[in-house]
């Protein structure tokens, strides 16, 4: 069974994924938009480089599967 918080993060990721695919010029700070993403799912980091390597993904690979977490990874709701 696959942890809801992963599940989480994977939604963030691939939310993140179709925006890029939905702005061909690159206008969106897709960094920006992943962490909003997280929020949403009431997931917080400040692990900066872990964003940056996602989005990096993302951008190589629009099917990508999230393979880590954030080094704080903290869901909101488990605080």
């Amino acid at each position: 069974m696959v942890d809801q918080h992963d599940a989480d993060l994977q939604a963030a990721v691939d939310s993140t994924s179709v925006a890029r695919d939905s702005d061909p010029d690159g206008e969106i700070d897709l960094v920006q938009y992943l962490r909003d993403q997280l929020a949403e799912r009431e997931i917080e980091t400040s692990d900066e480089a872990w964003l940056q390597r996602q989005v990096e993904n993302i951008k190589a690979d629009p099917n990508y599967m999230v393979d880590g977490e954030p080094d704080d990874y903290t869901p909101i709701r488990d605080r």
